[in-house]
């Protein structure tokens, strides 16, 4: 094959997608799932060591494979203060024997007994470490701030994790454990040193390293489709085919690895198994073996044609190291990339002529991959999608004036009359139809076509009918304030079930005396108002949501502070808090409630309250709010306090500075 013309049409992919392959390979840099030098030599660089190839990186086989898990036990074992364990390693290094000549040779400094006793003792010596651990209170855990943030280490879930796992005392507990169970240091040492290695091996194979197929999938696309949408990351959990793809990779690295003990035979496999990658992203239906069969006759006499391919980037490679792994990261990846995809496609095209000599080509057989599909295969796939073309629907008329400002923007009516409900289904229908406008235009791959989507017994299945949930709506004044009570009354809820779960105890949680927490239903309307345009880009307005949650929640606390001098929350120790007002875990659980109410359960609620009649409906909202203020009138003077509610342990930290 002509390395020219590869690289070429490499350089047009690339040019056409650049920032998408730049990111998803420069992602995977830093995962460590391939090219994990690009980062480790900018990191090196940054952290300004004295060479960019670390002494601390390790370079064997193993680690290549495996991600380093060797490495990984190595910090633990350093984490647990047992550098016993790695001297008797240290000095076969430095006496130049190996661990047989050890064996073989006892009268020599290092004996095998000697290593054996070293390494025990470096294990079991945990226990002692241990023991100090489990006598420490969470009062001498020292508290870090930056600015008026608090890294807290004592309350909450992120902040167990957090000191858990910055102390290795999950570590440690878990040794404890196993030796608490079999009651024995030596079985426990052994024991979590296989436990470790296990699961290394199976984060690296079952979850990181299918990154690798997710990335050949992206740049196959990108060959033949002039768009690659960012959620075809998921292709693998759409087609059900996420841990099969990832045992057909672990066993092929595990058969790799092995012939790797022969040196020559490693590097033999690696290339002949090269393709497999490819085909698992073109078709992640087929077994272990059918994967490896294919590509190695996909590489029958290309080994060396692909060795030297990518030989010819070694001057890339070579100036990304005098800068620090830059251009790598910026470039060189992804058009080394592009070049071995379009390799791949050619030798493809080369197997598939050969189908009556190797009979797995017939799995190769996503060919909507490599051209575009035709207008009857694409019509048939999404027949749905035509038939809501085809409705002829009438263009309602828009709102005006102040209320149609005030519906473009906030998403409030004052009546949820027919007239909104003919716009909202309008807007639905034009809203499906953009969305698989690309697929009719051929601008981007029909994954209704993808042969393992075909296959999937997901997408047989129709989905039980429910009501009309289009999030896109826009609320009546009537449906906000019966949803403002209900989410006020779900957050009193939350509120008084983890406080009896906690202490066991009921108590009447919030300012207010009544049954309502008024701050989760001043947040849920919120966000369904303020951020209404935003409903239709899911990820801006979850980020938007920590946001502006944080915001009301923080305002509501210095408030009330201000005129009671007492908290009603304190999340002093909590990890990463702002005076104890707002934490990171508050605002992450906000912002998912927040997703819940904007994309179910207002839409739920709405179709509900829709169907009371509006002499009902009035009536009912007026007498909730004259109880609601009336509430507001009496506790602002008999505010709602005592044990459980203002008074608890590790509170009031302005207090006592």
């Amino acid at each position: 094959m002509n390395r020219k013309v590869l690289k070429n049409r490499g350089l047009e992919v690339l040019q056409k997608h650049y920032w998408l392959l730049v990111v998803i390979l420069a992602f995977g840099s830093f995962l460590g799932v391939e090219n994990s030098s690009s980062y480790n030599t900018l990191k090196s660089a940054l952290t300004k060591e004295s060479s960019v190839f670390s002494e601390e990186q390790s370079t064997s086989i193993l680690d290549e494979r495996f991600g380093g898990f060797t490495d990984i036990v190595k910090y633990i074992s350093g984490g647990f203060g047992s550098d016993s364990v790695w001297k008797s390693t240290e000095k076969l290094q430095e006496s130049g024997k190996s661990f047989q000549d050890s064996i073989t040779d006892p009268e020599k400094d290092i004996a095998i007994t000697d290593t054996v006793t070293e390494l025990k003792d470096g294990l079991i010596g945990v226990k002692d470490t241990v023991a100090e651990e489990a006598y420490k209170t969470n009062d001498e855990q020292e508290t870090t701030y930056f600015g008026p943030i608090e890294v807290g280490l004592t309350q909450g879930v992120f902040a167990g994790v957090a000191s858990t796992v910055s102390s290795g005392n999950l570590f440690k507990t878990i040794f404890t454990g196993i030796a608490t169970i079999f009651r024995s240091d030596d079985v426990a040492a052994i024991i979590f040193i296989i436990l470790i290695l296990l699961v290394s091996v199976f984060v690296w194979s079952f979850i990181t390293r299918v990154y690798i197929v997710i990335i050949r999938r992206f740049l196959l696309e990108a060959r033949t489709y002039e768009n690659v949408p960012v959620r075809r990351i998921f292709f693998l959990t759409r087609s059900g085919r996420w841990f099969h793809t990832s045992w057909v990779l672990f066993t092929t690295s595990f058969i790799t690895t092995l012939w790797y003990l022969t040196l020559i035979g490693g590097i033999i496999k690696s290339y002949q198994y090269m393709m497999v990658p490819y085909i698992l992203a073109e078709n992640p239906s087929v077994t272990p073996k059918e994967a490896r069969a294919l590509s190695t006759a996909m590489m029958n006499g290309h080994k060396w044609e692909a060795f030297k391919l990518k030989l010819s980037f070694i001057g890339w490679h070579f100036l990304s190291v005098l800068l620090v792994g830059i251009p790598e990261l910026v470039f060189v990846n992804a058009y080394e990339a592009t070049v071995f995809a379009e390799y791949y496609s050619e030798l493809r095209l080369l197997v598939k002529k050969q189908k009556k000599k190797i009979p797995e080509a017939e799995l190769l057989n996503d060919r909507f991959l490599y051209i575009h599909a035709d207008d009857e295969h694409i019509n048939e796939a999404y027949a749905d999608i035509l038939e809501l073309a085809d409705e002829e629907m009438p263009v309602p008329n828009k709102l005006r004036g102040i209320s149609g400002f005030i519906a473009r923007n906030f998403g409030v009516v004052l009546f949820a009359n027919k007239e909104e409900a003919k716009l909202c289904e309008y807007e639905e229908h034009q809203r499906k139809l953009k969305t698989r406008q690309y697929v009719f235009e051929k601008r981007i791959y029909p994954f209704r076509l993808f042969p393992a989507y075909r296959k999937n017994i997901l997408h047989l299945i129709k989905p039980p009918k429910i009501e009309y949930l289009h999030y896109g709506r826009r609320y009546s004044i009537w449906s906000i304030i019966m949803m403002f009570f209900l989410f006020s009354f779900m957050g009193w809820l939350w509120e008084v079930a983890l406080h009896i779960y906690q202490d066991g105890v009921f108590v009447n949680r919030g300012f207010l005396n009544g049954p309502y927490v008024p701050i989760y239903g001043f947040g849920g309307i919120t966000i369904l108002v303020i951020l209404y345009r935003l409903r239709n880009k899911p990820l801006l307005e979850f980020l938007t949501t920590i946001v502006l949650c944080g915001v009301l929640e923080y305002v509501t606390a210095t408030v009330l502070y201000n005129l009671y001098n007492t908290r009603w929350w304190d999340y002093t120790g909590y990890f990463l808090n702002i005076q104890g007002r707002i934490c990171a875990e508050g605002l992450l659980i906000f912002a998912v409630f927040g997703a819940i109410v904007v994309y179910l359960l207002g839409p739920v609620c709405d179709n509900f309250f829709r169907r009371i009649r509006l002499k009902v409906a009035a009536p009912l909202c007026i007498v909730l709010l004259i109880v609601f203020m009336a509430d507001i009138v009496y506790s602002s003077v008999n505010p709602n306090t005592g044990a459980g509610i203002t008074d608890y342990p590790g509170q009031h930290q302005e207090e006592q500075q």
